[in-house]
């Protein structure tokens, strides 16, 4: 968000030029947001879905790396999402993309660093085995992290399917949109928490 904030062209450097001069033609046709109608509803919810899961596993066998490249993997991911975030704010729809982005978002977020912690469960397991042989340990903390992500994908799905059929609206009253965020957000509270 800071280096998009004071370089413009930064976001070009995260999410590429085709990406940004789409969302740049978007915006000149006063549809900022209009890259979650570009696909049908079926491909997206299959493309997003397969793409969030294989973050979701990526992030939680880097952890293998003791803990650097689950990192890592949070790490990029944050920056996309603050670049797009602060490009979009820049432009004056930062309301718009926080009611539209966190439909899906909510979940996809939330998932992926709960997705970072099974990572990170892994490579505490080898940094830290306690009484148990590092083997041991690790393969303690990949049972744990497993069941992590295994309970990860119907949150993958979910997000998959609001971001296929329903973030695509994105005319959508914001009192809709701040209902299914919140909604979400108790949701992931009490399954994980």
């Amino acid at each position: 968000a800071a280096s998009t904030n004071y370089d413009i062209n930064f976001v070009r450097t995260i999410l590429g030029d085709e990406y940004v001069e789409m969302t740049l033609d978007n915006i000149d046709r006063g549809k900022p947001l209009g890259v979650y109608a570009t696909q049908g509803e079926v491909d997206m919810f299959l493309t997003i879905t397969v793409n969030n899961v294989k973050v979701s596993f990526l992030a939680f066998v880097m952890g293998i790396l003791l803990s650097a490249g689950t990192a890592y993997i949070l790490f990029n991911n944050g920056i996309m999402v603050g670049a797009f975030m602060t490009f979009l704010f820049k432009h004056g729809y930062l309301k718009e993309t926080i009611l539209t982005v966190f439909i899906h978002g909510t979940l996809e977020l939330s998932a992926i660093v709960i997705a970072g912690s099974a990572g990170f469960q892994l490579g505490h397991a080898i940094l830290f085995p306690r009484t148990h042989s590092r083997l041991e340990s690790l393969r303690i903390g990949a049972l744990k992290g497993i069941k992590i992500i295994a309970g990860l994908i119907p949150v993958f799905i979910a997000a998959g399917f609001l971001e296929g059929f329903v973030t695509r609206h994105t005319e959508m009253p914001a009192v809709m949109s701040l209902a299914i965020i919140i909604g979400s957000l108790g949701f992931i509270v009490y399954y994980f928490i």
